[in-house]
This record gives structure tokens, sequence and C-alpha cells, in this order.
């Protein structure tokens, strides 16, 4: 995905709480968080994490670690190259496809702690275009989701690992990709491939 989409649909998740653009060029001020003990207290919509999964520390600081390229590329087709961007609630690895197999990126968005609440007080707020809850995914709650950018290939899929984080991840996949047409099952096979990484480490 562009880094400027997947910068969309991060903060299309995270806009609760951070209202703000990303990318290069992008302008525009961030609000400064009121003291916990000033902020209203607010529903909680989505599904509580059972089994929270606390071991991502590291992944959250290195996104392309925490998912070998062999498990991208057993999802999505062969790799060509793979890049870390930077957004203000986190950091998420890009895979880009070789040929016209278009991206996918994701990352655990730690500047979000709202996890996936934020995206059901967004679309409560009616901020999104999509919203959409889905399968658990190996028993984590999911939501897919956009605001304004779905088409074909594309998917944004947010599984709560925590209450206060997701794992998040977005394609952007063209015609050369064999997942084209099931954008959100290749999504779902790299959460899926992320959290059993994490139940066991």
């Amino acid at each position: 995905m562009r880094i400027r989409s997947v910068c969309q649909l991060v903060l299309a998740g995270a806009s609760a709480i951070l209202l703000t653009a990303c990318g290069g060029g992008s302008t525009g001020g961030q609000p400064t968080p009121e003291p916990a003990s000033s902020q209203p207290s607010e529903a909680m919509l989505a599904p509580k994490v059972a089994v929270p999964l606390t071991n991502t520390a590291q992944y959250e600081a290195d996104p392309c670690s925490a998912l070998p390229t062999s498990e991208v590329e057993k999802a999505g087709g062969k790799v060509k190259s793979s890049s870390v961007a930077q957004s203000i609630v986190g950091k998420s690895c890009q895979w880009t496809f070789d040929g016209s197999g278009g991206n996918v990126s994701a990352g655990f968005f730690s500047g979000n702690k709202r996890g996936l609440n934020s995206l059901y007080l967004e679309n409560q707020a009616g901020r999104l275009t999509t919203f959409k809850p889905h399968a658990p995914v190996l028993g984590y709650p999911s939501v897919v989701y956009s605001k304004g950018d779905e088409g074909t290939g594309s998917c944004a899929l947010a599984v709560g690992v925590r209450d206060d984080l997701t794992y998040t991840v977005n394609t952007q996949l063209r015609s050369g990709s064999p997942a084209v047409a099931d954008p959100c099952g290749l999504a779902e096979k790299l959460a899926a491939a992320e959290i059993t990484r994490l139940k066991a480490g």
C-alpha cells in the first residue's frame, strides 16, 4: 500500500485520540492529550481481549522482525523488498511484492491506547466508510475497516491483541497478486501468523 494510504488507514483507527495527518509532506498540529484525570470515561464497545499478548515491545520497535519474509511470501507471493514506515501512532513494515503484486503492511500501533475500541468509537461517530466486525483471528477480536480507501485488492484488518493494542494489516494488492480477489484473506493469514508467533514466544 502506498505510504500515504497506509497512514490514512492507520489514522482512521487512531483519530479518536490523534487528529492529525501523517506522511512526509503533511502539515497539521498534534493535539496535546488531556491529563488522564480530566478525560471523560468512554464506552467499551469492542470485545474484551480474553488472553492479552504482552510480548510485543520488540516488534513495536522493529515491525519487520515481527514476521519472517517467508511467512509473507507463503501468503502473498515473492517479496521484492521491505521497509519501515513511521506514523504518529507507531511503526509498520511494508513488504512490496515482485512484479505487479502490490504490497502489504503490518504493525503494532502502540500510539493508539484505545486499541480496537478506537475503531468502534470512530464508527459510532460516523467517520468510517467501512466497518465490519470480523471473525476472531485465533480467538482475538478483529475488524475490517476503511475511511474511503476501499477498492480491489485493498483491505485493512485490525486485530485486538490487548485492549490497548492492535496488530493492523493493510493490503494494496494488484493484478499480479494471487490474493488480489481476497485481500482480507491474506490479511487474516498474516495476522494469524503473527499471533501464533507471539503465543509461541
